[in-house]
């Protein structure tokens, strides 16, 4: 009896550890082939990544007041994939003075 209760016990461990392997996360990833650049059709920056590999990712304006006041940060407001364009616009009586792309894994 002591064997067959040692064996149960044993069994029950090497199940366990093994269920532990199973559950794994779903695949992500980083955007990839990514370029941005100011927008050459109005006063904004543009993002475009080539392989989103299950990521995302929007374009982002540093946008200066004429008044010379503080920088306004703006993002586009939607996140795109597989090669979309992303489009970010400084608000009226600015100018873009630089921009970048903003990136996530999901």
């Amino acid at each position: 009896m002591r064997k067959t209760y040692t064996a149960l016990l044993v069994g029950t461990a090497m199940a366990f550890v093994g269920l532990q392997g199973v559950a794994t996360a779903a695949p992500t990833g980083w955007p990839t082939g990514c370029t941005n650049y100011q927008s050459p059709l109005g006063n904004g920056w543009l993002a475009r990544c080539s392989n989103s590999n299950g990521g995302h990712y929007k374009a982002n304006a540093i946008c200066q007041a004429w008044d010379g006041g503080a920088l306004i940060s703006v993002d586009s407001a939607a996140w795109k994939g597989n090669g979309e364009p992303s489009y970010a616009s400084c608000p009226p009586h600015t100018s873009v003075k630089s921009g970048g792309i903003v990136t996530r894994s999901y």
